[in-house]
C-alpha cells in the first residue's frame, strides 16, 4: 500500500493488533500515522474526572476497551496484561503514530444516520452500526479513503453506497496478515500464529491467512 494512500481504521483492527503486541507491524502495513476517528480514540478522555469515567458511553471505543480489560483482570485476580497492551494506544498517539481525524458536518450526518434504526433499515442491517464503524464508513465514503475494518455490516453499507459494485478499497485483519506474509515482513507461519492469537482473544474470523 502506498504511503500516500489514506486509510481510516476502526477499533477492532487497532485493538487486536495491540492485544497481540503488533502495533509496529500495523504501522508498517498502513500509512503512518494510523488514522482513526475521534469515536475510536479521543486523547481528551485521559483528562476526564473519575466520575465521567464511570459512564462508558462518554468514552471513545479504545478507552472503553481499556476499561473492559482492566475490569476483567481485577475481577479474575489476574495480572493486567491485556489492559497494559491496550494502554499502548496512548503511546502511539503521543509519539505521533496515531492521528485523530475530525469529521466534517456532512460526515457527522452520515455517521448519525448509520447509528439510527431508520438508517440501518435503509441498508438492510439488523442493527445500527456502532459509533466507530459508522464514523469510519462516513469518512471512507465521503473522502474515498480505504476503510480498515472487520465489521461485515460496515462493508455492507459501503457496498450499497457504491452501488453494489464492490469497487471500494478496504482492508481486513486477515488481508493485512496475508500482505505481511507475502511481503516477508513476517513469515507466513507467524501470520497464521498471530491470527490464531487474535482468535483466542475473541476475534471472530474463522479463516486463516495461509491454508
Amino acid at each position: 500500500m502506498s504511503s500516500e494512500q489514506h486509510c481510516i481504521v476502526d477499533t477492532v483492527v487497532l485493538l487486536y493488533f495491540l492485544l497481540v503486541e503488533q502495533d509496529a507491524l500495523l504501522r508498517e502495513l498502513l500509512p503512518n500515522p494510523i488514522a482513526v476517528p475521534l469515536t475510536v480514540y479521543d486523547p481528551d478522555d485521559r483528562a476526564l474526572p473519575q466520575e465521567a469515567l464511570r459512564h462508558s458511553d462518554l468514552l471513545s471505543e479504545m478507552h472503553q476497551s481499556e476499561k473492559h480489560y482492566e475490569a476483567g483482570a481485577r475481577a479474575n485476580g489476574e495480572p493486567p496484561i491485556l489492559f497494559e497492551r491496550v494502554q499502548r494506544v496512548h503511546g502511539l498517539f503521543d509519539a505521533g503514530h496515531l492521528h485523530v481525524v475530525e469529521m466534517t458536518n456532512e460526515e457527522r450526518d452520515v455517521s448519525a444516520d448509520l447509528q439510527s434504526r431508520a438508517g440501518a433499515r435503509v441498508y438492510g442491517l439488523r442493527a445500527p452500526l456502532g459509533p466507530g464503524e459508522a464514523a469510519c464508513v462516513a469518512i471512507a465514503w465521503k473522502r474515498s479513503w480505504t476503510i480498515v475494518t472487520d465489521d461485515d455490516a460496515a462493508l455492507v453499507v459501503l457496498d450499497r453506497l457504491h452501488g453494489g459494485k464492490r469497487n471500494y478499497p478496504y482492508e481486513r485483519i486477515r488481508k493485512l496478515l496475508i500482505r505481511a506474509g507475502e511481503s516477508r515482513r513476517i513469515t507466513k507461519k507467524a501470520a497464521n500464529t498471530l491470527h490464531q492469537q487474535m482468535r483466542d482473544l475473541g476475534f471472530w474470523d474463522t479463516g486463516i491467512p495461509f491454508p
